[in-house]
């Protein structure tokens, strides 16, 4: 359901390298990284939700809280399930989320920019953060925020809540729409339902004006037109019981045939980044290890959709069972978007919620403050100053994409 909330009043402010909005944007960031809004802390994502909604409302945006839950989504062929991925979120189906959606007017036609980024904080080690890590703090020391989540992303959240002050004076054309959702670090069912919200209110890319989507992921301030498709994998390697001394093949062949063709299957395309996290089975030391599983993911741009990508692999694999978790993300690739069309063009390394926008139909860019390089970490910090830069980049283009 969807719950509307007030329209606040509009206020002018001047941006300089020491403004209110510089500090607004800090403050609030330092405040969700502090609610350390993860999937385990559901009730710690809905505040974080209500804390950006208010903030909205004072800027002057008309906002609309969503509560739902994935079974709720129409789009049924194409929901994610991160619980086939792993069993930790095995919940996650009919469990309340919240999405926050908001909608800044001007009142005359015009192009429509859609602001997009994801409240949840991706987890680390499994389920050990089901209690606040020490890394919360969300303090400014020597010059970086502190805390999980600085970079990826609620500080490039917190920028866009402020999207509308940067640009007040020259918004005299067209719509900003605000979209904050959850589940992105688990696949993306947070953007599609807000997709499906868009659609049913009417906005959506119809070529009599542009409307694109710019996603707050730690891009260094760059734009990024294209990013990484995402394939996670299960490979099962079946045996018999049978004393160590009368196999016929030892299991180390066959885990060494296995490591061999999945290391010749990623120099044989170019451009593929695989990864293999977790081996498990077997029962007993001096027994073969029956029904061996490897698990592992893929991750490459867009001259592989992640159909050929399966079908190579169970080619390549073909003495083993190969089964694909339901969490696959195609590549996205875009060209002739008008934001930030003036800058050099450059490749996202990781998925995101930018396809799934893609396959709705959105021209997107991902364009953010913060390094990728500093995501997902027990030491989690954003630099100060790339906030700063990211706000006066952002102003710059949202005017440019104005007039």
């Amino acid at each position: 359901m969807g719950t509307k909330g007030s329209k606040g009043a509009f206020f002018f402010m001047i941006t300089t390298a020491s403004d209110p909005i510089h500090e607004r944007i800090l403050d609030l960031g330092s405040r969700l990284i502090r609610l350390h809004p993860t999937y385990t802390r559901p009730d710690s994502q809905k505040q974080a939700q209500l804390l950006i909604q208010k903030q909205l409302e004072h800027e002057g945006w008309t906002t609309y809280l969503d509560v739902f839950t994935v079974s709720q989504l129409v789009s049924r062929d194409f929901i994610r399930h991160p619980w086939e991925y792993n069993r930790f979120y095995k919940d996650g189906f009919e469990m309340t989320k919240h999405n926050l959606y908001a909608v800044a007017d001007s009142g005359h036609p015009g192009p429509t920019l859609i602001l997009n980024g994801h409240i949840d904080v991706d987890i680390l080690n499994g389920n050990q953060e089901t209690e606040l890590p020490w890394n919360v703090s969300g303090n400014i020391v020597e010059g970086r925020m502190l805390g999980r989540g600085a970079t990826d992303m609620l500080l490039g959240l917190s920028t866009l809540v402020y999207a509308l002050s940067l640009i007040r004076e020259r918004f005299n054309k067209g719509k900003l729409i605000f979209t904050s959702v959850i589940d992105e670090e688990i696949g993306g069912n947070g953007s599609i339902r807000a997709c499906e919200w868009l659609n049913k209110n009417g906005y959506f890319p119809d070529g009599r004006e542009p409307m694109e989507v710019v996603i707050a992921e730690p891009t260094n301030t760059t734009i990024c037109t294209s990013s990484l498709g995402f394939l996670p994998f299960k490979i099962q390697i079946c045996s018999k019981n049978i004393h160590m001394n009368a196999q016929e093949q030892n299991q180390l062949a066959d885990l060494n045939a296995l490591f061999n063709s999945l290391y010749s299957f990623k120099e044989e395309h170019e451009g593929l980044y695989m990864n293999v996290g977790t081996i498990s089975g077997g029962s007993d030391p001096s027994l073969p290890i029956q029904d061996l599983i490897l698990e592992g993911v893929m991750a490459s741009d867009s001259r592989y959709t992640i159909q050929t990508l399966q079908n190579n692999l169970r080619q390549a694999l073909s003495p083993y069972t190969v089964h694909y978790p339901n969490l696959m993300i195609e590549p996205m690739k875009n060209d002739g978007l008008k934001f930030g069309r003036g800058a050099e063009q450059h490749e996202f390394p990781s998925a995101c919620d930018a396809s799934v926008f893609h396959h709705f139909g959105y021209p997107t860019v991902i364009f953010g403050p913060g390094r990728l390089a500093q995501a997902h970490t027990e030491d989690e910090y954003i630099e100060i100053s790339e906030v700063e830069h990211y706000a006066q980049q952002l102003k710059a283009y949202l005017i440019e994409f104005f007039t």
